[in-house]
C-alpha cells in the first residue's frame, strides 16, 4: 500500500469521523436543525423517528461513539458494522423517500463502502464457515476476532 493510499484513506476515515460525531452531537442536544424533508413521505418517516422518543438519543450515542472511534483510528471494523445499519437506512430514506435525487447518500454511502473495503481483513473472521470439527462433536466456541 503506497503513502499517499494510507494518507488518503487515514484523511477520509477522520473526515468521515468527524461528521458522525457532529451528526451523533446534533441528534442528542439538536443545537442545529437539518433541512425539512421534502416529501409527506419524509415528513411522516421523520415525525415517526422523533415521536418515539429514544430513536434520535440512541442514534446521537451510536454515532458519537462510532465518530470518535473512527477519528482515533481505535477499532475501526467495529465502528464500521456499528454505521452499517444506519447508512442503509440514510441511503433508503434519501433514494426513496426523498424522491430518488442524487444527494448527500451517495457521496456517503461510496466512503463507507471504500473504508468498509480497507478493513476487509478484519470482516474474515465474522462470515468464515465453521464446520463440524467430526462428524459428531460440534465444533468448540472460538473468538470472532
Amino acid at each position: 500500500m503506497s503513502r499517499l493510499h494510507r494518507y488518503s484513506v487515514a484523511v477520509l476515515r477522520t473526515v468521515f469521523g468527524a461528521f458522525f460525531t457532529f451528526s451523533g452531537l446534533n441528534h442528542i442536544f439538536a443545537f442545529w436543525q437539518p433541512p425539512a424533508p421534502h416529501t409527506a413521505a419524509g415528513r411522516a418517516f421523520m415525525a415517526g423517528l422523533e415521536a418515539s422518543g429514544f430513536v434520535e438519543p440512541l442514534v446521537g450515542v451510536l454515532f458519537v461513539y462510532a465518530g470518535v472511534a473512527l477519528m482515533a483510528a481505535r477499532l475501526v471494523p467495529l465502528a464500521l458494522l456499528l454505521l452499517a445499519a444506519p447508512i442503509v437506512v440514510i441511503f433508503g430514506y434519501h433514494f426513496v423517500t426523498e424522491g430518488r435525487t442524487l444527494g448527500p447518500h451517495l457521496p456517503l454511502l461510496a466512503i463507507y463502502l471504500l473504508l468498509a473495503w480497507e478493513e476487509r481483513g478484519a470482516w474474515h473472521a465474522m462470515f468464515a464457515a465453521r464446520g463440524k470439527t467430526s462428524d459428531n462433536e460440534p465444533a468448540p466456541l472460538s473468538p470472532a476476532f
